[in-house]
């Protein structure tokens, strides 16, 4: 089965490849015994030379494999022209190895630059360099073509077409120079494109992708381009040459880069019909009809060297803001599937586009933040933000993140991240904030914080979250006017007898219940927190003397109420505090040494009693 499939693919491939060197020879043969016809005399070099042109076209257009196909079909088509056209001769077997050989020789460096690091550029990856690329793409790939087809290549071929001129027909040297380099060099810059557009199917596509009032303008403007360039070369008494070059860069602005190549090659079919026959402009120039001829291929380099690159930056743009609107439209699919919402602000910090879900987010509809400063959204939405952007500059950072409650979606938990596009030292040309919902990652956190900071017996703190909010307490002192802060340290009185007497379930069970007695007892403020075993600790926001009067309320409510009751048993209990407040310049550690000295002596004066700390 795959031998069969393999046998029926190559014969589709030698099938495809006689039928494109059929149809290079057929246009070969065609266009070269017209050229010899309407711009020779039979013995002279054609004074503009297209058929080169075919050959090159189709071996940048087909894989390297065809090429000796379309090679020798080229050069037998050479033959049989020339001998039609000039008459059989030896020297016409080397006009075509000539021209065989130059076009050979374009195709290998236009094909080899693009895989090779030159002045022009960088070297193209691999899996950069196309099949068969572009000629014109670009304003590097239009100069390596004009020195690769205008200049060298010509050049060379004309110093072998001077000697072969010299030896068949006797011609003088320079003057075969000058006519088979400037033949074949417009030959191959004028037609080369043409061709390749048409045997890659560039020109079709491009039609197929006008519209119809497209089509008819193109063809409008086609129309008058034919008609101004027939009109300037069917006169010969004023030099409107200049004409033509307005309607090809009309074309070269309307349709692009591909019309821009028929136009010149319009041009110069009518120019080269006009000049030979002695009529045109040209002949205002009063030299003979060889001289009128090398001038009309100045003027046709002049005109190809004007139109070409405008039509290649014109298409370059027209591609760029064809790139542009699709990645734009993908940004816009991409922003609005985003779980992200994205403010874009100027160097000023006003709003120039919102989106993504900025409604869910903020409260707001995204047309109504446009044209409006960062510090007034900020007052709807959180201060934060406006701080957020405040504070970047100020740094000088680059970048800033910070949380956000938005004011009128208090239940989310935003995380804002600016990011600033820097334009020079200490300038910015605008920024991007990035708001995300982290609500349900926040929460998880929390829950994560709250199990490590949180002992399992009782419900309130463990030691490590007390001492987290002391520091932070403590650390807050440094705020004017600073808080007033009272350390308490509580002990069960006797609880190791609770244990031994009634086991460590019902001590367990007495000491969950004298936690939710202090967290009844202690205002919302104040931190609640069991440090170990039968030790508790309480950080109350006021003074000595307020903390002392609600220690002393606690007190009684546990002394005088059971602490756990499970048939004839009743486990009562009762507690001792000691009580110290923060003074200015005292550590935590002369905290707590403070507050345990106090609770030394409460329990040294017969416990069940609240002592503090003068």
């Amino acid at each position: 089965m795959e031998v069969d499939e393999s046998c029926t693919l190559r014969g589709r491939e030698s099938r495809a490849r006689a039928l494109w060197a059929l149809v290079g020879a057929s246009a070969y043969a065609c266009m070269t015994i017209a050229a010899i016809m309407l711009t020779t005399d039979g013995r002279d070099i054609a004074a503009v030379w297209p058929s080169d042109a075919v050959i090159l076209a189709l071996l940048l257009s087909r894989p390297r494999s065809d090429w000796p196909a379309l090679l020798l079909s080229g050069w037998l088509a050479n033959l049989l022209a020339n001998g039609v056209a000039r008459g059989w001769a030896p020297g016409i077997v080397l006009y075509g190895a000539i021209n065989m050989g130059q076009t050979l020789l374009a195709a290998q460096i236009l094909l080899s630059a693009w895989d090779m690091p030159t002045v022009l550029g960088p070297r193209r990856s691999p899996a950069t360099v196309p099949d068969h690329p572009d000629i014109l793409t670009d304003g590097r790939t239009i100069v390596r073509f004009l020195l690769v087809a205008g200049l060298v290549v010509p050049a060379l071929g004309g110093l072998a077409g001077m000697l072969a001129s010299a030896g068949a027909f006797g011609a003088a040297a320079v003057p075969s120079f000058v006519r088979w380099y400037a033949s074949n060099a417009l030959g191959f810059v004028i037609f080369t494109p043409f061709f390749k557009g048409v045997f890659d199917g560039s020109f079709a596509r491009s039609v197929e992708s006008l519209s119809r009032p497209a089509l008819i303008r193109g063809a409008a403007l086609f129309a008058l381009h034919a008609m101004v360039t027939l009109l300037v070369f069917d006169q010969s008494r004023f030099p409107l040459l200049f004409l033509p070059i307005s309607t090809l860069l009309l074309l070269s602005f309307g349709l692009g880069r591909l019309a821009t190549q028929v136009g010149v090659m319009l041009v110069a079919v009518i120019g080269t019909v006009a000049t030979l026959h002695h009529a045109g402009p040209m002949v205002l120039i009063h030299i003979d009809l060889p001289s009128e001829a090398l001038f009309f291929q100045v003027y046709l380099a002049v005109l190809l060297c004007t139109a070409m690159p405008v039509a290649t930056i014109v298409a370059s743009r027209a591609e760029a803001r064809t790139l542009l609107a699709e990645r734009e439209e993908l940004l816009r699919l991409i922003m609005t599937h985003s779980p992200d919402a994205i403010l874009g602000l100027d160097g000023e910090g006003v709003c120039r586009w919102a989106d993504g879900p900025v409604r869910d987010y903020l409260g707001l509809e995204p047309d109504a933040l446009v044209g409006v400063p960062l510090a007034t959204i900020a007052t709807r939405v959180g201060l934060a933000l406006g701080h957020l952007h405040r504070d970047a500059y100020r740094a000088d950072a680059l970048s800033r993140t910070v949380e956000v409650h938005p004011l009128n979606c208090s239940d989310l938990t935003l995380e804002a991240s600016l990011r600033m596009a820097p334009h020079g030292p200490g300038q910015a040309v605008g920024s991007v904030i990035t708001l995300r919902n982290i609500t349900v990652r926040k929460a998880r956190e929390m829950a994560i914080s709250r199990r490590i900071e949180t002992d399992d017996l009782t419900g309130v703190f463990n030691r490590a979250g007390f001492r987290q909010r002391l520091n932070r307490a403590i650390a807050a002192q440094d705020d004017a006017p600073p808080r007033a802060l009272t350390l308490a340290l509580i002990d069960v009185d006797h609880f190791k007898v609770i244990n031994d007497t009634y086991g460590h379930p019902v001590g367990d069970a007495a000491l969950a219940e004298i936690a939710r007695r202090l967290l009844a007892g202690t205002r919302e403020e104040d931190v609640v927190a069991r440090l170990s075993g039968d030790e508790f600790a309480i950080l109350f926001q006021c003074n000595l003397d307020a903390a002392q009067t609600i220690c002393e309320r606690i007190m009684r409510v546990i002394a005088t109420e059971p602490l756990h009751v499970v048939g004839n048993v009743v486990v009562l209990s009762s507690i001792s505090c000691g009580l110290a407040q923060l003074r200015a310049g005292m550590s935590r550690e002369a905290l707590f040494d403070a507050a345990d000295l106090a609770l030394y002596d409460a329990k040294r004066s017969g416990r069940n009693a609240v002592r503090a700390v003068a």
